[in-house]
């Protein structure tokens, strides 16, 4: 099995005000590539973040299955950024660490040397969110699922937390599975993105990125950036009610 995760036909059905049971997605099916940056794609509704805990194993679906090796272990980091708010940046990493004599080393891999005495609590969303990360990578996963982690974030801590997923991802080797409704920010990090619309969810395309797996913001001024942009707008565009943020970065 050369895939971290194979998704295949995942539904989940839930009951709405009404007491009508409908589906939130359905006959869902991909693959999740080992060392790769794979992005769900969708417009807000769509059930992202129940698709990323079914995933992650902190939902459970309605139907379908989800293919790994019996010792996948995959982290989940969810929207708003998770830390001990009283305990300081060491201790955060410490606490979820595999390896404790490895602490240093997530420290260094998420730029926070010098902060490891730091407590979290009011610290930006960047800041904590990079303990989230080292938190992730301490566990030693197989793969770690990003849920629109980075959507309040200013466009400087953006940028910088998008260059450093890049980096962990190319260095590291760490596979990510990313859900967003940004369409610059999953071509920017993506190998692979998924396509998705809602009422209910289901795969419009696979589109494969082919831009080099080391990236800077240069990119984003290219016309193969722009093209990929635009076509991925074209697809939408043929479904109207599909609406995505169509964030600069």
């Amino acid at each position: 099995m050369n895939n971290d995760l194979e998704i295949k036909k995942l539904s989940k059905e839930f009951v709405d005000e009404t007491g009508f049971r409908k589906n939130l997605f359905q006959n869902i099916s991909f693959d999740v590539e080992k060392n790769s940056f794979t992005t769900v794609l969708a417009p807000t509704g769509m059930g992202k973040s129940s698709f990323l805990k079914i995933i992650s194993g902190l939902e459970t679906q309605s139907s379908g299955e989800i293919i790994k090796k019996e010792d996948t272990k995959i982290i989940y980091i969810p929207t708003e950024p998770s830390s001990f708010p009283w305990m300081t940046v060491e201790e955060n990493i410490r606490f979820a660490a595999k390896d404790k004599s490895d602490i240093k080393k997530y420290i260094n891999i998420v730029g926070l040397d010098g902060y490891e005495d730091h407590i979290p609590h009011n610290k930006s969303l960047g800041f904590r969110f990079r303990i989230s990360l080292a938190r992730a990578l301490a566990i030693e996963p197989s793969i770690i699922v990003l849920d629109e982690p980075f959507n309040k974030m200013d466009i400087k801590t953006k940028a910088e937390i998008y260059s450093l997923v890049n980096k962990i991802n190319c260095n590291e080797k760490q596979t990510m599975l990313l859900g967003t409704t940004n369409i610059t920010e999953a071509i920017y990090l993506s190998d692979k993105i998924i396509l998705m619309k809602k009422d209910p969810a289901e795969i419009l395309e696979e589109i494969k990125i082919e831009f080099d797996k080391e990236r800077n913001y240069e990119l984003l001024d290219k016309d193969e950036f722009h093209l990929m942009r635009t076509r991925i707008e074209k697809i939408y565009k043929q479904h109207q009610s599909q609406k995505l943020f169509n964030l600069s970065i």
